[in-house]
């Protein structure tokens, strides 16, 4: 990732991706905290509240595992209902085709 730097005493809007970036270099081992933080235009009280919402994060995830597979979505009723209809034609259209073949069946043997 690369520096952000603002010759402006300014406070850069750093993304959730940089920010965790920014959490990933800090805490790897050995890493050099205040070189990295000078260089994101951050103070160490900055670090103090991104890990804290890390932790937040992950206690969270942890305590809600939620299930796996696609999230569910809200669709229209008429959507439903044309779907379902559809649904309920294609029912009763194997049930006849079900029907004329026990009818050869029956025919042929």
């Amino acid at each position: 990732m690369e520096p952000i730097m603002n010759t402006k005493k300014e406070r850069v809007k750093l993304t959730p991706e940089q920010l965790f970036e920014v959490y990933l270099e800090c805490n790897a081992p050995g890493a050099p905290v205040k070189t990295i933080l000078e260089r994101y235009g951050l103070k160490p009280w900055d670090l103090i509240a991104i890990r804290k919402k890390v932790k937040a994060a992950a206690m969270e995830a942890l305590a809600h595992p939620g299930k796996q597979g696609r999230k569910q979505q809200v669709i229209p009723v008429e959507q439903y209902q044309k779907v379902s209809k559809e649904l309920d034609n294609t029912k009763d259209a194997l049930a006849a085709v079900g029907h004329e073949l026990s009818l050869l069946k029956k025919k042929t043997s």
